[in-house]
């Protein structure tokens, strides 16, 4: 499933990955800091090699969604959007002896939340800046129970304001592993 003496993955392979993550906080305007657990998946496509250093690939996130059960919120549910135009994830080699790998991921979703403060059915919002997230320590790719932590905190606003934010998540660590 490798290539570059078995540590990267070969063009055109796609890798599925379930995620959890538990005590996410999510602030949102009106309430304060919400904590939720989230779970699910995503998958990645491997796109091309990166040029120079000790090697990489780009990956395009190709699916991508992660729902939490609330009390006050319902179901709240983030989901990839702007498959096109999201900057391609980095996989790359950081040493060679042992092998470390560093996995860049950018992500653009909609957050969606069930039972908004506001009450009047379901909220969609956006991330108006790609939001990171990083794990620098991989020996082995896919992960296996490997912890990607976001890197800074997260906007969320209205679909038709994203000058308005509303809400915001907070930096919080997701275990991720290969899912076959």
């Amino acid at each position: 499933m490798t290539t570059l003496s078995g540590v990267l993955p070969p063009i055109g392979l796609e890798i599925p990955c379930s995620s959890y993550a538990v005590d996410v906080p999510l602030q949102i305007n009106v309430l304060g800091l919400i904590p939720l657990d989230f779970k699910g998946g995503i998958k990645f496509r491997v796109e091309e090699t990166v040029p120079g250093g000790q090697g990489g690939v780009k990956m395009r996130i190709i699916g991508e969604e992660y729902s939490a059960d609330s009390p006050v919120l319902g179901k709240v549910t983030l989901s990839q959007a702007y498959v096109d135009t999201t900057p391609l994830s980095l996989l790359e080699v950081t040493s060679t002896m042992p092998p470390v790998l560093r996995h860049t991921l950018f992500h653009d979703f909609t957050l969606t939340i069930e039972k908004p403060p506001a009450g009047d059915g379901p909220a969609v919002l956006s991330n108006p800046r790609t939001m990171t997230t990083l794990c620098d320590r991989l020996t082995v790719f896919p992960p296996q129970g490997s912890i990607y932590q976001l890197q800074q905190p997260v906007d969320f606003a209205p679909l038709d304001n994203p000058g308005q934010v509303v809400a915001q998540l907070l930096p919080f660590p997701m275990t991720r592993s290969h899912n076959p």
